[in-house]
């Protein structure tokens, strides 16, 4: 492993070494600034702590660790917000005489600059060697603040403040795939692979362009290599399948036979066949995307993942599959909050079927949200289900928590008196329209524009009720001034 990876091993030993005492941790000052930035590579915000920690302890006066106590609080965020901490300012106001690249980018993060590309050919002129971790968060500063420009015109005197190229050029690649430039994307990703022919990474980056770019055989080619230095990394195969379902519908099929491949390896993974029903789709065959989507769920039926991507397709028979998940799934995060949120997504997406299951499967219909109960009866009346809609109302009584929802309860009460009168039951529907008539004249003068409409709506509904009974057959089986029911 350590002739593989020495700084896997190195970060696994020193992660063993916390649950040791304290003063068992032995580590050289090099071993801990690696370890600091292995950390981030792979986003371990507790090992990196523990290293500043550990480097306090054994080496207070280290310069290389302070600069990432600099850049741990620069990179620090405020709440969920992207807006950095003070932290960083508050860190170089009290350590005003550290000077260093990575100090240097700090100051410039932290601070207003009216002249960005001055500042950066000030750091540039100022030192002659970079590290790998500096001349990252170089290209990051000057990306982040400076035209794509300045960063291309100054790549050549980037490569000689550095000795190991990849670190730069692997930066400049993805700011150059940013700004679509991807000419310059190919060029350097040809040079990473004459640097190291075995990185799939690399050959991923030039596919990746060489595809953006319209060079289809040469994108071709390229696949095949990564396919093969890949067959080992599912990871990277499913990032060169990403690709090509971005950018080369033209190996639609080899990207699905890999897919076929990780499946048959790892058959409870659903991410594998999420990918070829993706692929299917923007091929244009959802009904073979579905099919797949089923025979998973046949053989793991408690896979919530599968179970939301089948409930957004809304196929007629998803309540077979919802009701069998509820039932096999033990552990599943279809919490209350989430069943709420995901109706609501269905509800936009105009998914009946789904949220007839879903709702459907509720056993205590009083106490499911307002907004899913009048989503449950806009998805009968779009299914036509006037009877239903008529037995779900009556049976729970929620009638007077529902009609006070903006929006949802006029479309709620609309629903149910025009599935009254086509089921015959006009003194049910006029006494309905007695009670709630008063409420929505009291709302009408005192709610915003898309509510008033709403209610105009309902006061027109009344009105024909009045020149047409329920007696109108042919009238009430036509008239659906939504048109829910009569084109279909």
């Amino acid at each position: 492993m350590s002739e593989e990876n020495p700084r896997e091993e190195l970060y696994r030993r020193f992660r063993a070494s916390l649950s040791q005492p304290v003063l068992e941790r032995f580590f050289d000052e090099d071993e801990l600034v690696e370890l600091y930035d292995y950390a981030g590579d792979i986003d371990d915000d507790y090992v990196q702590m523990e290293v500043l920690f550990c480097g306090a302890r054994l080496y207070p006066e280290s310069t290389a660790l302070a600069e990432r106590r600099a850049l741990l609080y620069l990179d620090t965020t405020i709440g969920d917000s992207d807006k950095p901490s003070p932290a960083a300012g508050a860190f170089l106001a009290d350590n005003p005489d550290c000077e260093s690249p990575l100090f240097d980018i700090v100051r410039l993060e932290t601070t207003q600059t009216e002249n960005i590309v001055d500042a950066l050919d000030f750091i540039l002129n100022q030192y002659d060697k970079f590290s790998d971790e500096e001349i990252i968060r170089f290209v990051d500063l000057a990306s982040s603040h400076a035209p794509y420009e300045w960063l291309k015109n100054n790549l050549d005197r980037l490569r000689e403040k550095i000795d190991y190229q990849p670190a730069l050029l692997y930066e400049v690649i993805q700011e150059a795939d940013l700004h679509a430039d991807h000419e310059t994307a190919i060029k350097l990703a040809e040079e990473l692979i004459e640097t190291d022919p075995f990185t799939v990474g690399y050959w991923i980056r030039l596919f990746r362009a060489q595809a953006r770019l319209g060079k289809e055989d040469d994108a071709k080619s390229t696949f095949d290599y990564a396919k093969v230095l890949g067959s080992d990394k599912p990871d990277a195969l499913m990032t060169l399948i990403e690709e090509v379902y971005n950018s080369a519908p033209y190996l639609y099929h080899e990207a699905f036979e890999i897919l076929e491949t990780l499946k048959a390896e790892f058959p409870e993974e659903f991410l594998y066949v999420d990918f070829q029903c993706a692929l299917l789709v923007k091929a244009g065959d959802a009904s073979k995307a579905i099919s797949l989507l089923k025979h998973f769920l046949d053989h793991n039926p408690d896979n919530a993942a599968a179970m939301r991507q089948l409930l957004v397709c809304n196929v007629p028979d998803c309540g077979i599959y919802y009701e069998r998940f509820l039932k096999t799934a033990e552990e599943y995060d279809f919490d209350d909050e989430i069943i709420n949120g995901f109706i609501n997504q269905l509800s936009l997406n105009s998914a009946s079927y789904s949220i007839d299951a879903m709702v459907g499967a509720t056993k205590d219909i009083n106490e499911i949200d307002p907004d899913n109960f009048s989503a449950w009866i806009e998805a009968l009346f779009s299914l036509q289900k006037f009877d239903r809609i008529v037995e779900v109302v009556d049976k729970y009584n929620y009638i007077d928590n529902i009609v006070r929802v903006p929006l949802k309860g006029t479309a709620f009460i609309y629903a149910y008196i025009v599935s009254m009168m086509k089921l015959g039951l006009e003194q049910k529907a006029n006494e309905f329209i007695d009670k709630i008539r008063p409420l929505l004249e009291a709302m009408i003068s005192d709610v915003p524009m898309p509510i008033r409409m709403a209610i105009r709506t309902l006061f027109t509904l009344v009105d024909k009720i009045r020149q047409h009974p329920s007696t109108d057959k042919l009238y009430w089986e036509y008239f659906d001034m939504l048109h829910y029911s009569k084109f279909q």
